[in-house]
């Protein structure tokens, strides 16, 4: 069994922003005054700025995120793996018609 994964589209990331507390509105950064002194070369002035969209932000958290989950428990794996080649593992299919049916509640349509 392969898992496909494919790019998320705008209302798919709005989606999951809102689960995790995200915010539609976007940030403005300017850039940095340069350093004072008689050596140095002032930059040409602009008025750049940065917008950073809701979906960039909510990239960053979930970044942070997973940087905070545990790593993977390579013995569990090799015990589940040894399970399914054995035949001795049980998949409920109740239980997970269930969680998909509370995550697709959760989403939305």
């Amino acid at each position: 069994m392969a898992n496909r994964i494919g790019p998320m589209d705008q209302s798919s990331l709005g989606k999951i922003g809102e689960k995790i507390g995200g915010n539609a509105s976007t940030q403005k950064v300017s850039a940095d005054k340069p350093a004072s002194g008689s050596d140095v070369r002032k930059p040409a002035e602009t008025n750049d700025t940065v917008n950073l969209t809701s979906s960039a932000k909510l990239l960053e958290r979930l970044e942070k995120t997973l940087a905070g989950l545990p790593e993977i428990d390579a013995a569990r794996v090799a015990d589940v793996k040894t399970a399914i080649e054995n035949g001795d593992y049980k998949v409920d299919a109740d239980k997970i018609a269930e969680a998909m049916l509370r995550l697709d509640r959760e989403l939305g349509d």
